[in-house]
């Protein structure tokens, strides 16, 4: 049984080929991703999200230490509830008698008062003021820990999301950028046949003026020249909705011009394997790292919930100030308290358990899923290359085709120049070439674009 390459071989072949194939590839085509980067405003927007997730991290660490508050208040109020209580009335009599009582055993002894005024107090507290500092601990709480590494989880998450993304931009606007290239090459092609048409009408002329053919030959020349020029109005437009497309991309204005580098059109693919592919595509998607992140954070959410379940929360905290009627800091008004707490739910009707078991599923849904994208994605590389060697086997039967038209251009204007060949004879032969030459140039544009497709399903 044939042994596999151990995985690190694959990746380094796969590197290898990537660097060789992006060696080639066009120094204006990477400045227009990079501008495409950094003004596209889905990026934007994902980078806002990583610095949101990054404060929720700072949010997150913040919780572990104390806090200390400082609070003041002051009260004025008026009406509301009282309570009326006669104290007046209940002890102004025992007090009277107390001082006839006390007149006769010990006559000149101070008198108890005899004019206490019966209670009416309202509830709410009139010129009241509470001036203290309070500080908060908690000693031990298990969804501060976990807590913070969800957090963490979720930014890396959100990380893999934007990588995803740019790796995807960079694709569609290499994309673009060959689209807008064919169409400029397409439109040389129908400008060399245009000039082959022009010569063809000249030489058409001198045979009418020599009295060797009739007036309807140059006609021919004329109505071929007028499809050739309206093939090239349509590639113009062509062009300028593939440049409004590529711009778009970029986030630039849509008629802004676009460096061209037809050099790029030239470049020679790379080979490529299948299963190096399969292997780099598996190792380096950020779809993978979106899902280990939202994989982790669950089994982390599962293990806050179960630490819940068994571990109580310990906190210290304490307070000291000023209270009282009447704004004053003095010491009848100044208090101070300290306090250790605890708290653990002995009941809560399965609540954490159903918790728990709700966190485990998530989990398990996105191992499910995880696994589920590695054969998506391990299919996807599989069609592209088989897309990008078709491609390939295209361009080789547009080339032998092409050869073929020019061949048989050249004898067919040697035997029409030399009065041995019909002009439909001709005109048959100069399409073919133009043809030919539109299916290659259309045929390599397509295996670049194939390529491109290739190295983005393969994470390259």
């Amino acid at each position: 049984m044939k042994q596999s390459p151990p995985l690190l071989i694959v990746l380094l072949l796969s590197v290898f080929c990537f660097s060789k194939t992006y060696g080639q590839q066009s120094s204006v085509l990477e400045q227009y991703i990079q501008t495409g980067l950094n003004n596209n405003l889905v990026l934007q927007q994902q980078q806002l999200d990583l610095r949101k997730a990054q404060e929720a991290i700072r949010q997150s660490k913040a919780l572990f230490y104390p806090t200390l508050q400082f609070n003041a208040n002051y009260t004025r109020a008026t009406g509301g509830r009282r309570i009326e209580f006669p104290v007046g009335d209940l002890m102004n009599p025992v007090f009277a008698n107390l001082n006839q009582l006390n007149e006769l055993v010990q006559p000149g002894a101070p008198d108890y008062p005899t004019n206490i005024e019966n209670v009416n107090e309202q509830f709410l507290p009139d010129d009241f003021h509470e001036t203290k500092l309070s500080f908060a601990y908690p000693l031990f709480n298990s969804d501060l820990k976990y807590n913070r590494q969800i957090k963490e989880q979720v930014y890396q998450s959100k990380s893999a999301q934007k990588e995803a993304y740019e790796h995807e931009l960079r694709y569609q606007i290499t994309e673009a950028y060959l689209q807008y290239l064919q169409a400029l090459e397409s439109e040389k092609i129908w400008q060399n046949s245009r000039s082959v048409l022009n010569e063809l009408r000249r030489f058409n002329e001198s045979l009418v003026k020599n009295n060797v053919a009739t007036r309807d030959v140059v006609a021919t020349a004329d109505y071929e020249l007028s499809k050739a020029d309206n093939e090239i109005f349509k590639l113009r437009s062509s062009q300028n909705t593939a440049r409004a497309y590529f711009n778009f991309l970029i986030n630039r204005d849509l008629q802004s011009e676009v460096t061209v580098d037809t050099a790029l059109l030239r470049a020679q693919a790379a080979a490529y394997q299948p299963s190096a592919l399969i292997q780099n595509a598996l190792a380096n998607r950020h779809e993978f790292e979106v899902l280990r992140a939202g994989m982790n954070a669950a089994e982390t959410d599962v293990r806050r919930n179960d630490a819940n379940r068994k571990i109580p929360d310990f906190y210290v905290g304490g307070e000291a100030g000023f209270q009282g009627f009447g704004y004053k800091f003095n010491g009848e008004q100044s208090y101070a308290l300290a306090r250790v707490g605890m708290t653990y739910d002995i009941f809560d009707a399965g609540l954490r358990k159903s918790k728990t078991e709700e966190a485990r599923l998530e989990a398990e849904k996105i191992r499910t899923q995880f696994a589920d994208a590695q054969q998506q994605i391990a299919l996807q590389v599989t069609q592209a290359w088989n897309d990008f060697e078709a491609a390939r086997n295209t361009f080789a039967t547009a080339q032998t085709g092409l050869k073929a038209a020019e061949e048989t251009f050249r004898i067919v204007n040697n035997k029409y120049r030399a009065n041995q060949a019909l002009l439909i004879e001709f005109l048959d032969a100069q399409n073919r070439v133009t043809t030919a030459r539109l299916q290659q140039s259309l045929a390599w544009s397509d295996v670049l674009v194939k390529e491109a497709a290739l190295r983005r399903a393969a994470g390259m």
